[in-house]
């Protein structure tokens, strides 16, 4: 008897590995285009660049104030990694009274919802912590993990737990961005600038 053709098992056979192969090739462009959405919502030029430039202002002022008060904090404490800066900051706007309108006025033009300076050799503790520590409550240092993050929101730590830090500068100044569009969607962006 002369075969000619696939019989019906070779047939099964051969869409079953062509199935899992599309299947596998799927998931892989699915997980790399989440990665780039991601991305774009972190590390933006245009958000990079009004970092920048509230990096400019703050220079313009007393920003030695707040880079000493992280040093001093993280030498008391060894859970502080970072301080939020903002109008209110004591000691910033010494001698500068009449930036301190434009500074906030500035925050709420960029739709900035918060700024923090970080030591750059700290980050690597904040990225351990969460990733140790972040949801295991019999973790050592579960409660300085709390602690460390108790000011910052659930995207500014993904953000914080993404960010690499390859540069000379010693600390790290990152700003969160609230974006709206017209029908009330909201998406945060971040940038940093080494300082």
């Amino acid at each position: 008897m002369k075969k000619n053709g696939f019989v019906l098992i070779e047939t099964v056979i051969v869409v079953v590995v062509l199935t899992s192969s599309l299947l596998l090739l799927y998931s892989t462009f699915n997980k790399i285009l989440q990665t780039e959405k991601t991305r774009v919502y972190y590390d933006d030029v245009n958000y990079i660049y009004r970092t920048w430039y509230i990096k400019n202002v703050l220079d313009s002022l007393n920003f030695s104030v707040p880079k000493n008060d992280l040093d001093n904090r993280e030498n008391a404490s060894k859970s502080i990694y970072f301080v939020t800066l903002g109008e209110d900051y004591q000691g910033l706007f010494d001698g500068y009274e009449n930036k301190k309108a434009y500074f906030k006025n500035m925050l709420n033009d960029f739709d900035v919802t918060q700024i923090i300076l970080l030591n750059k050799n700290k980050i690597n503790n904040l990225k351990k912590c969460t990733i140790n520590c972040a949801q295991d409550p019999n973790c050592e240092e579960y409660a300085n993990c709390n602690e460390v993050y108790t000011n910052l929101s659930e995207n500014m730590i993904n953000y914080l737990k993404a960010l690499n830090t390859d540069l000379d500068a010693p600390y790290l100044l990152v700003a969160e961005y609230k974006i709206c569009d017209n029908s009330n969607i909201c998406r945060n962006y971040y940038g940093w600038v080494g300082v």
